[in-house]
């Protein structure tokens, strides 16, 4: 991706929801914002002095706006860590590009490099069985809609087969996910 997208900071902001006050995450961290995960990836200088400078926000919206900020600073810090540490990245179009994004983006780089299947499906050009890898994951019973957003661009107009892939590969993994598919 040469620019970040407001489609894809759009998809982002909808799956990880907005909260203006810190919570606990489903795994326990201190997220704000849109997911931004504070433990792992604190605020920078210039991120704190825009939020010290907005200490009383006059409006949701100057939260969301300040939040966006922080989402589309990770995304970019997500996007120039694939471009080193994943090999296809460049090669991958724009679809592939934008599910692996959002999966770095919510589980971290190198979470997603664990998906060695998926990313060895993306690599020979297989976006069906790519699919089937990401909905076959612990990742996809805990994201549900997020994992389902994902195979469907993933695998495009081959999305049928992929259900049909994963029905017969993992019935229980296709069972836990049908109500999303």
């Amino acid at each position: 991706m040469k620019t970040m997208s407001d489609k894809l900071i759009e998809r982002v902001k909808k799956h990880e929801g907005f909260e203006t006050k810190p919570y606990k995450d489903t795994v326990g961290k201190l997220t704000i914002g849109y997911g931004r995960n504070l433990e792992d990836n604190p605020l920078s200088i210039d991120e704190l002095i825009v939020l010290f400078n907005r200490i009383q926000w006059l409006n949701v919206a100057a939260a969301e706006n300040w939040a966006e900020m922080l989402l589309r600073h990770d995304l970019e810090r997500t996007e120039k860590e694939l471009n080193e540490r994943l090999a296809i990245w460049p090669m991958c179009d724009s679809a592939e590009q934008t599910v692996l994004l959002d999966m770095a983006y919510n589980m971290g780089v190198s979470g997603l490099l664990t998906f060695k299947g998926m990313l060895h499906a993306i690599d020979n050009d297989d976006n069906a069985q790519a699919a089937v890898e990401l909905l076959d994951s612990r990742y996809a019973e805990q994201v549900k809609n997020r994992a389902v957003d994902n195979a469907v661009l993933l695998a495009g107009d081959q999305y049928e087969e992929t259900l049909g892939i994963l029905s017969v590969q993992n019935p229980s993994r296709y069972n836990a996910l049908k109500d999303y598919l």
